[in-house]
């Protein structure tokens, strides 16, 4: 893969040299407080989706995951083709992002840590959408913004009105999977497996997200508020997001996204490898294979259903992406408008025997991420970003000075984004839980747990991670270059917020 994104990369820069010609530094005019005008700053639409692996859309060529809207998107500005979260798990992710606080300093390590209804660090921490209220912004948030049962954390940062969280809609009574199920298509229904979060599968008619407001998944919902939003008069610049729940379990979507994909064209993943777990620590091994899930789908045959339906909710989502832009490119918006997109952590479709997140390995925290600005050139950069760097990314690119209430652990992407260089400084840094860590940079995955053991890939030579390289002499000297960039301490975990179950999950 890397050769692969080298060369579009490459293309990339010889077809489009002449976007960079003109490039702004920053929108003109400084924000100080109190409403602004359409105008004088650009809006932000920012497009959050859940448990997507970075190698699964069209933009990419090894994917055949048809995500039409998702090129759109990698045609109008920068497309980050090595991108990463700060943890592999929604609430620790989401955390980071929208307080540009990474969870070594947060102590939010986990989905039940919540980050300001805790005892934390971050407790009093400015988030992103805060930050723009502030400064004059109407915010605006539909969907799965923070993490349930954490959604609310946030909700006196966004405008009066204008924030609808995931499963909860006053407004329109929302069904959920269980009550989804009993519509599902007879036989396409699967419920094969032990445990919730590897959960059922199956088409709708295609009814279901079409005209009946009682016939419509919580994603058609949201989808349909940011384009109502976006055919409203503002007089303020806004910051829209949309948090789209899929292809989080369930994986359950109209008939037509199933059948997009030949049951008998799905072929197994290209990371597969037998006995792939067999140099990995302790700790990893347990992380792949706690959850049974892996296990129950190779015996009852099922991983070629299971990758259609994983790849029927993507297309479903990038079909809701695709009616948004369709709204915002029919606005007066259009023009100037920054959008960002990104996935909060990556997922393993069975590659080393794992079904989920939460790992420290390439594919569990690579996510798709891309930043357009109006005006700035369309690239593809292999450079190794984080999702953390969009906090101070979003106030360069406007203006805005950095919160006062905490320090910023992302870097600044607008030198990156303008085109006027392709680093970004050190490596990326990824956590699950407290005291274990992962590193990227351009060539390595330099993977370092609790009790001290060690993974280390060489992703020139192993795209898949498929050779754990740490016991080898030969690279003693990369370990040690990589482990400088550890955090020097762990912040303590933060209690949990409120009883939690995996039910809550």
């Amino acid at each position: 893969m890397h050769a692969i994104l080298i060369i579009m990369s490459t293309f990339a820069k010889k077809l489009f040299p002449l976007l960079a010609i003109g490039l702004f530094s920053a929108f003109p005019g400084e924000v100080t407080g109190g409403p602004i005008s359409q105008g004088e700053r650009p809006n932000i639409l920012f497009i959050i989706i859940d448990d997507h692996p970075a190698n699964m859309v069209s933009v990419l060529d090894e994917s055949k995951v048809q995500t039409p809207n998702l090129e759109r998107l990698a045609e109008r500005g920068t497309w980050f083709t090595r991108a990463y979260n700060a943890a592999p798990a929604c609430a620790p992710s989401r955390a980071a992002f929208i307080t540009g606080v990474h969870p070594s300093n947060s102590g939010v390590y986990n989905n039940p840590h919540g980050w300001r209804r805790n005892d934390s660090p971050i407790a009093q921490a400015e988030s992103l959408h805060g930050l723009f209220l502030r400064n004059g912004y109407l915010t605006a948030g539909f969907g799965k913004i923070d993490h349930t049962p954490w959604q609310w954390d946030t909700l006196e940062d966004f405008s009066p009105g204008y924030r609808i969280g995931h499963r909860n809609d006053p407004t329109v009574e929302s069904f959920t999977d269980a009550q989804l199920a009993e519509f599902i298509i007879p036989e396409t229904l699967r419920v094969p497996m032990p445990n919730r979060l590897s959960t059922r599968f199956g088409a709708l008619p295609d009814d279901w997200d079409r005209d009946d407001p009682n016939k419509m998944q919580e994603d058609t919902q949201h989808a349909n508020r940011a384009i109502a939003f976006l055919e409203e008069d503002h007089e303020q610049p806004f910051f829209l997001t949309v948090g789209f729940w899929r292809p989080h379990s369930e994986l359950i979507v109209p008939l037509r996204y199933f059948e997009m994909y030949d049951l008998d064209a799905i072929e197994v993943p290209r990371g597969f490898k037998e006995n792939d777990l067999d140099d990995i620590p302790e700790q990893g091994r347990f992380w792949a294979t706690r959850l049974g899930i892996h296990e129950a789908i190779m015996e009852q045959g099922l991983l070629f259903e299971y990758l259609r339906a994983f790849y029927a909710a993507t297309s479903y989502i990038d079909g809701q992406i695709g009616r948004v832009l369709d709204a915002l490119e029919a606005s007066p918006y259009a023009d100037n408008t920054i959008i960002v997109f990104c996935g909060d952590n990556g997922f393993h479709g069975g590659e080393k025997s794992h079904w989920s997140k939460f790992a420290l390995w390439d594919q569990t925290n690579r996510v798709a991420f891309s930043i357009s600005v109006p005006g700035m050139p369309q690239q593809y950069i292999d450079t190794p970003v984080g999702l953390i760097d969009i906090y101070p990314t979003l106030i360069a690119l406007i203006g805005l000075e950095k919160p006062t209430r905490q320090e910023l652990d992302g870097i600044d992407l607008k030198p990156i984004l303008k085109g006027r260089s392709s680093e970004r400084g050190r490596p990326v840094l990824s956590t699950y839980l407290r005291g274990n860590h992962s590193l990227r940079d351009s060539r390595f995955r330099y993977i370092r747990y609790a009790d001290g053991d060690e993974e280390l890939y060489d992703h020139d030579n192993d795209e898949f991670e498929w050779t754990n390289l740490a016991n080898n002499p030969e690279y003693e000297s990369v370990k040690e270059r990589m482990r400088q960039w550890l955090p020097t301490r762990d912040a303590p975990a933060v209690p949990n917020g409120m009883e939690w179950t995996r039910a809550q999950n």
